[in-house]
């Protein structure tokens, strides 16, 4: 049975939109291309068509638009990880600025009037950790997923990752590591704040037992650079992917098996942290002090009670105990939770507790007074709905809410929102150059009677 060739048209795209694709129109209908620009005139053909969407392929360039530079990245375009390196960085922040502001009306229906202040730094070489998919392919047996596919880049470096993790990445690239890596589906490899020292953890599901991890661990920690230990997360593999920049659901609880000092010293500021295998904590070497400044600066003193809701390892707890009297500090991953506690106590916060628990049940359960400031900090998906209710409920003073995701952001703000709170002030941070994802924090406060 044969298919029909793929439609081919030529497409004048108009803008960028959220996901790293262009946007234009043929015959009447909205068309997505990835890599063009807008403005550009270009060849493409479709792919799929989804909802009245066409999503199509990028097959040549007729005519340019004057800030399209030529990718550094030989892998650019073949691997999914990055969406923009055909334009400069500075182009890359103005576009995300007003994709974030458009998706603020478009999803929530509210117009931002006031400035977004952009935070960026070096556009190259920030990534403290990289996700490397394990697997045959053509050429090579480690490297990233193209994008929309579980089809194998196979790559033996990433320019957008830190010195240190691309030794790692040339080294495990080499043909005679494919057979040691055997059916793990995924290495995850995390650096400090001085790219000095690297964890390494291997997520999947083994056909091997412990003497076969016990071998490539020993492996790893005897000839890979900087490697000081290495975890292996027992987790079945599907629950692990994802696109570059994505968060994993923080309360996943999986068995952690290690080796050597699988624990990672990392300090931001002032204080440091204690990392461990299956802990959130972001991305950037270079913007994680103006990052949290952005969350616990400009604070009332003194201050009395802060909730920090999706609390991770701590990042924005401990200096928010710098400036309250009490700080709550809340965390669901068996994990993150417990290096939450560990973090509190060697940085002698005394002040702050940290709690073991989803943000929706601690705020069902919360009965003190309004607290003065609530951090929300939540992956992609967003804070649930129950968790936006009863926050509301509570009726913090103000909230800063941290995104690393627009739509999901913009639902959420509609509804805090309608429950009386105003948008005080919006930053963008650029954590991620060269990709289409977006971080963010909104001041909001409530409105007074």
């Amino acid at each position: 049975m044969s298919s029909n060739p793929p439609d081919r048209f030529e497409l004048h795209a108009q803008k960028m939109v959220y996901g790293g694709a262009a946007l234009g129109h043929h015959a009447g209908r909205p068309v997505l291309v990835p890599y063009a620009l807008p403005g550009e005139r270009v060849q493409a053909e479709t792919a799929r068509v989804a909802k009245g969407m066409v999503y199509a392929r990028l097959l040549e360039v007729l005519d340019p638009a004057p800030e399209r530079v030529a990718a550094p990245c030989a892998y650019f375009g073949r691997c999914g990880g990055c969406h923009y390196q055909h334009l400069d960085a500075a182009r890359q922040l103005e576009i995300k600025r007003e994709i974030l502001r458009e998706t603020l009306r478009r999803v929530g229906h509210i117009e931002w009037p006031g400035e977004i202040s952009t935070h960026a730094a070096d556009p190259w070489g920030y990534r403290n950790q990289v996700r490397l998919k394990i697997g045959a392919a053509p050429g090579g047996h480690i490297g990233f997923f193209a994008a929309d596919s579980h089809d194998l880049v196979a790559v033996d470096a990433c320019p957008i990752s830190s010195p240190r993790l691309n030794a790692v990445i040339q080294e495990l690239a080499r043909a005679d590591w494919a057979a040691k890596l055997g059916n793990w589906s995924e290495v995850e490899a995390r650096t400090d704040d001085g790219d000095t020292h690297v964890v390494l953890t291997f997520r999947g599901i083994p056909d091997s037992h412990e003497r076969s991890m016990e071998g490539l661990a020993q492996e790893c920690l005897r000839t890979l650079p900087g490697v000081i230990g290495v975890a292996f997360d027992v987790a079945p593999a599907s629950t692990i992917r994802g696109p570059i920049g994505a968060r994993v659901p923080r309360h996943r609880t999986s068995e952690i098996r290690a080796f050597g000092n699988v624990t990672l010293g990392y300090r931001v500021g002032d204080f440091d942290y204690r990392l461990s295998p299956g802990a959130f904590f972001q991305a950037s070497l270079f913007l994680l002090p103006d990052f949290v400044s952005a969350v616990a600066s400009d604070l009332p003193r003194p201050a009395g009670v802060a909730i920090d809701l999706y609390a991770g390892v701590g990042l924005f707890t401990l200096p928010l105990s710098r400036v309250f009297s009490g700080v709550v500090a809340v965390e669901a991953n068996d994990h993150a939770a417990a290096d939450l506690a560990a973090n509190l106590r060697s940085n002698r916060a005394a002040n702050a507790r940290a709690v073991h628990s989803s943000a929706a049940e601690f705020l069902r359960r919360y009965a003190q007074a309004a607290p003065d400031l609530v951090v929300l900090d939540p992956p992609r998906a967003g804070a649930e709905a129950e968790t936006l209710l009863r926050l509301a409920a509570v009726v913090p003073a103000q909230i800063r809410y941290v995104s690393c995701h627009p739509p999901t952001l913009a639902r959420d703000l509609a509804l805090l929102v309608r429950h009386g709170y105003g948008i005080e002030q919006v930053d963008l941070f650029d954590l991620f150059p060269q990709t289409f994802h977006i971080e963010s924090v909104v001041r909001l406060r409530k409105a007074q009677r």
